[in-house]
């Protein structure tokens, strides 16, 4: 599986034999890593100059677009890895969200998705609950239809879209989602 892995740079100091870990075990399992948080310095990310930011920011879209799963190390708060665990979501990727012993992501909590798995891990245990929540995880990856609509139904979707602020792919599988919870036959 093609994995993007991002945890806090800030962080970094306190966590990086952690993030090293998770970075080894998926490497271990076969997975495809991307990451930018071992590499860069903090100083390097934070000295970026404006077009350097905006050229790492359509990066890091590509990445999330490009993956099949996110893992978010969250033991250091990170309003930018929050903002890429959005990102994901609104994308239908499954994310996992770990964090070690005293630092449980609360606000991450409240996140109510199916794609989203969020994890409590040590040293010792991490291999483990990666194994268990990718396999979730890859239940939870979507599947790609494409199918054909009229122009009519087009523009209605765009209406939606912009007035709803809401992507059309997610306006179409909530339809879904409320057909299947009312469908009494596809029920039982």
């Amino acid at each position: 599986m093609k994995t993007y892995f991002v945890a806090s740079i800030s962080g970094r100091k306190k966590y990086l034999t952690q993030y090293q870990q998770i970075v080894r075990v998926l490497n271990k399992l076969g997975h495809e890593v991307t990451e930018d948080t071992l590499r860069p310095s903090h100083d390097e990310v934070y000295n970026l100059t404006d077009d350097q930011k905006v050229d790492f920011y359509k990066q890091v879209l590509k990445w999330i677009a490009n993956c099949d799963l996110m893992i978010a190390e969250v033991s250091h708060p990170s309003l930018g890895v929050g903002h890429e665990i959005s990102l994901a979501l609104e994308r239908g990727k499954p994310v996992i969200i770990l964090y070690t012993d005293g630092n449980t992501p609360h606000f991450l909590e409240g996140l109510d998705s199916e794609k989203i798995i969020i994890e409590k891990y040590d040293s010792e245990s991490l291999e483990k609950i990666l194994v268990d929540a990718i396999d979730f995880a890859k239940d939870q990856s979507d599947t790609r239809f494409n199918f054909f609509i009229s122009p009519r139904h087009v523009s209605y979707l765009d209406w939606i879209a912009k007035t709803r602020r809401l992507p059309r792919s997610v306006y179409l599988r909530d339809l879904i989602k409320a057909d299947m919870e009312e469908n009494q036959e596809y029920q039982s």
